[in-house]
């Protein structure tokens, strides 16, 4: 989650200096923080419901 927080932040200042959103460069290292993010994402909700006793 730290590396796809600090992808989003590097990617909004770069984006504020140069005055669009549309930063090609970046875009890989947001997806491959995105995609790491998504498997602990999942194991954290499943323990979660779990814990929680909401799994059906």
């Amino acid at each position: 989650m730290y590396a796809l927080d600090q992808a989003g932040v590097a990617w909004h200042e770069a984006a504020r200096e140069a005055g669009h959103g549309r930063l090609a460069d970046l875009d890989a290292r947001y997806m491959e923080a995105v995609a790491a993010k998504r498997e602990p994402g999942r194991v954290f909700q499943r323990m979660a419901r779990e814990a929680l006793g909401a799994e059906s």
